[in-house]
């Protein structure tokens, strides 16, 4: 009984430990992205606060579908639904760059046929 206890707890221990590095692991990445965003694109301060925003928004939804193997249409949706929050955003010079490094940087966003 004690034995089943133990295992019961260090099973529930290692549950929280993936739970949060997958909460904090997108985080880092999206600010890792955000900055390679400030500095090709010559973001201002409140464009990349903006930008930020959005990537905080929809990166853990896009991430979710794709892990749950969702419809192309439906991952493909809200790839899209953030690039036009991006493109009211930026400038249509700084946005032509965006969509070139965003096919480098995150390439979990390709489109899906």
């Amino acid at each position: 009984m004690i034995k089943k206890i133990g295992l019961f707890f260090v099973f529930f221990l290692c549950l929280q430990g993936s739970n949060y590095a997958q909460s904090t692991y997108p985080k880092k990445k999206i600010t890792t992205v955000l900055k390679k965003y400030q500095k090709e694109l010559n973001l201002s301060k409140e464009q990349s606060k903006k930008i930020k925003t959005i990537l905080l928004t929809y990166n853990p939804e896009i991430t979710k579908l794709i892990n749950s193997k969702a419809s192309s249409f439906e991952i493909n949706k809200l790839v899209k639904l953030e690039s036009l929050e991006i493109f009211k955003i930026l400038s249509r010079e700084q946005y032509t760059n965006y969509k070139k490094l965003k096919k480098v940087l995150e390439t979990n966003k390709r489109y899906r046929k």
